[in-house]
C-alpha cells in the first residue's frame, strides 16, 4: 500500500487521530499527513521531536517498540515497524489506549505485508550506520543508582530533581539515559553535592530543543547555591 494513502486513510478512520507519520531518525519524516484541524501545526517541530525521542531510545536500549510522549496539547504515539521505521500518531488525549493499539498494529500488518515486495521500499543503509558505531575501549565499571537515588541518600533530592526535569524535555526515554549520563559522570567524579553541577553540562548534551533547555535550566538551576 502507497504510505500516503494508508497514512490518509488511518487519520480520517480515527476522528481522535489529527495526524499520522513515518519517520525514520537517519531520514526523518518519509511520509504524513495531517488532518485540516491543525493543518498549521508546525511539522518541523514535531519532526525534531520525534528525531529527539527515537534517537535517545536507539542510543540508550534495544528493546523498545512502542512510546508516547506529550506535545503541547497532544500526544505522539510511536511503534518501531521492521527496517527501523517507526509509525508516529499524533492524537487527542481521549484516544483509549485499546484504540491506539488497534491502529497501531494495522499500521505493523500494512508495514509487513509492503515490506514482502523488495521493489517498493530501498534497503536500509546498514553499512552506514554500523560504519558510525563507535568501538567500545573503555570499560564501564557498574554504578549502584539505585542506592545513589534511594529516600534519605544524600544526593537522591537532587538526582531526582534531575531526572524529573529531563522527562519533562526528552519524554519516556529520560530513565536511561539519565542512568547513562549518571554512569558516565560517576567514572569521572566522586558523586557528593560539590561535584553534582558537573552533571548537568552532560544531560544537556542529551536535549535538542532550545526550548526544552531553557526549561532544564530553570528547573535545576535553584538545586545549587548561588556562588
Amino acid at each position: 500500500m502507497n504510505h500516503e494513502s494508508f497514512l490518509l486513510d488511518l487519520v480520517t478512520s480515527l476522528p481522535e487521530i489529527n495526524g499520522a507519520f513515518l519517520f525514520t531518525p537517519q531520514a526523518g519524516i518519509l511520509s504524513q499527513h495531517i488532518d485540516d484541524s491543525i493543518r498549521d501545526f508546525d511539522s518541523l517541530a514535531i519532526g525534531k521531536k520525534m528525531t529527539g525521542i527515537a534517537g535517545k531510545a536507539s542510543d540508550h536500549f534495544h528493546d523498545i517498540t512502542h512510546l508516547q510522549a506529550t506535545f503541547d496539547n497532544i500526544i505522539l504515539s510511536g511503534r518501531l515497524l521492521p527496517e527501523e521505521k517507526w509509525l508516529f500518531l499524533l492524537h487527542t488525549h481521549e484516544l483509549s489506549s485499546g484504540m491506539i493499539r488497534m491502529a497501531l498494529q494495522l499500521a505493523l500488518n500494512n508495514s509487513v505485508q509492503e515490506s514482502d515486495n523488495p521493489a517498493t521500499q530501498p534497503e536500509p543503509p546498514v553499512e552506514k550506520i554500523a560504519a558510525i558505531e563507535p568501538p567500545v575501549t573503555k570499560e564501564i565499571i557498574p554504578v549502584d543508582i539505585e542506592s545513589l537515588m534511594a529516600p534519605g541518600a544524600p544526593l537522591a533530592k537532587h538526582l531526582n530533581a534531575m531526572q524529573d526535569a529531563l522527562a519533562n524535555c526528552i519524554g519516556p526515554a529520560a530513565i536511561p539515559v539519565f542512568q547513562d549520563v549518571l554512569t558516565a559522570w560517576c567514572q569521572e567524579n566522586t558523586p557528593a553535592l560539590n561535584t553534582l553541577k558537573h552533571l548537568i553540562p552532560l544531560l544537556l548534551t542529551e536535549i535538542d530543543d532550545s526550548e526544552d533547555i531553557k526549561f532544564f535550566n530553570n528547573n535545576t538551576k535553584n538545586l545549587f547555591p548561588q556562588e
